[in-house]
Parts: C-alpha cells; sequence; structure tokens
C-alpha cells in the first residue's frame, strides 16, 4: 500500500469542493493507494511542469507523482477539469 501525501495546494482544493465530491475523490486516491499499478482511470501527463500522472474523477482530475521506491503518492492538485491544466 502507498501512502498518500498531500501538498498544500492540494488540501486547500479538497476544502474548497462540496464534502460530496471531495469524498468521492479520496475514496479514488484510496484505492489508488491500494494498487497503483491497477488503476484505469490513470494516465501519464505530456510536459506539465509539476505533475508526472492524473486521475479523474468524473469531471474533477487531481494531479500526483508517484515514487515507487518510496511507497509514496505525492498529491499535487486538485481540480475541475476546465481549470486544472
Amino acid at each position: 500500500m502507498y501512502r498518500l501525501i498531500f501538498t498544500d495546494r492540494a488540501l486547500k482544493s479538497l476544502k474548497a469542493l462540496q464534502k460530496r465530491e471531495a469524498g468521492k475523490i479520496i475514496a479514488q486516491l484510496e484505492e489508488l493507494a491500494d494498487s497503483p499499478q491497477s488503476k484505469a482511470n490513470v494516465k501519464c501527463l505530456q510536459n506539465h511542469p509539476r505533475a508526472v500522472f492524473r486521475l479523474r474523477v468524473g469531471d474533477y482530475r487531481v494531479l500526483f507523482n508517484k515514487y515507487n521506491e518510496f511507497e509514496v503518492l505525492e498529491i499535487i492538485d486538485v481540480g475541475h477539469r476546465k481549470e486544472i491544466y
């Protein structure tokens, strides 16, 4: 199981969301932490300055980095698909 680490920006973005949406995102992140290799809604980003991967949760996107050697998922930012990139 991977450990989730949230940046200040990601925490602020999650707190700004409605509780229902934030709950869905947290649930998907916990599933991702249990098995990061088998997640279907994860894609590798091309030329993004801060994040390597993105997770799709409905209309929201979670930008994150995965460090296999430390078994850590660093959550960079969370936002609506129109505003996150």
